[in-house]
């Protein structure tokens, strides 16, 4: 059995969130990728995806949801999801391209609550799922503590 552990990061700004496309992809996800556990940490990990997948810089703030499902029989995806901030105020790169050699990211674009519900996007379950959650994340210093 194969195991792969992602870092997917929900990047938030000015109540919108950022997502990804990959090329000739027709839907959109939560920037993040795998974990490449002999050089980083998983928030490391994910602090990497955001900055190759999107150019932005960003601060990793609360743990929010571990989510498993199967690719194949031989094959179990452990998802992390984390809040994150960013460093500084950006913009996208309209011509960005994916920094990792291998990287299939083509687009990144911010998506307000109302944007999402008419969009193509997964996981689905974060379509409503997270803007209910974020209401009610504490403040506290403690990333892994939420309400």
């Amino acid at each position: 059995m194969k195991i792969r552990i992602l870092a997917r990061v929900i990047v938030y700004s000015n109540k919108k969130i950022l997502l990804v496309r990959n090329k000739d992809a027709d839907f959109w996800y939560i920037p993040g990728g795998g974990w490449e556990y002999e050089k980083e940490n998983l928030i490391e990990g994910g602090i990497r995806e955001v900055k190759e997948e999107t150019g932005l810089d960003v601060g990793i703030d609360k743990f929010l949801y571990l989510r498993e499902y199967h690719e194949s029989e031989e094959s179990i995806m452990l998802e992390t999801y984390w809040l994150s901030s960013l460093k500084n105020e950006v913009d996208l790169n309209k011509d960005h391209i994916d920094a990792d050699s291998n990287g299939k990211v083509e687009e990144a674009k911010w998506f307000t609550k109302e944007e999402l519900l008419n969009t193509k996007f997964f996981p689905v379950f974060l379509k409503d799922k997270f803007w209910d959650d974020f209401e009610k994340i504490d403040n506290s210093a403690d990333m892994f503590i939420s309400s």
